[in-house]
């Protein structure tokens, strides 16, 4: 007997926000096509820093930014809704900046 398991992406195309040290506010705006993510981030500024890299497999997820000038790597995990497991509930990303490491969590702009 054979088990297959179907791997699925989830959806979390559209805008997200959320807050880096309580004190950060942050904005992003992903595009999922296959694996393959793209995107942007809003700077302080206001202005775009697109995302590159971006990969996501199922929960995971990652892309880098360019922060200062350096590439800074973020990776994550989707925490999925419960009652439809491809609609994206929150995004937790972790990323280490100066030997310290950050988390933080976003969720869906509506």
């Amino acid at each position: 007997m054979a088990f297959v398991t179907f791997g699925y992406t989830q959806d979390i195309t559209g805008n997200w926000k959320g807050t880096v040290n309580d004190q950060f506010e942050v904005n992003y705006t992903f595009k999922v096509e296959g694996e393959k993510l793209t995107g942007t981030s809003k700077r302080p500024d206001g202005s775009d820093r697109p995302i590159s890299n971006g990969l996501i497999k199922g929960e995971d997820l990652s892309f880098s930014i360019d922060i200062m000038g350096n590439s800074i790597q973020i990776k994550g995990k989707i925490k999925a809704n419960d009652a439809d497991k491809t609609k994206a509930e929150t995004i937790e990303l972790f990323f280490a900046i100066n030997g310290n490491d950050v988390s933080y969590v976003l969720s869906p702009v509506k």
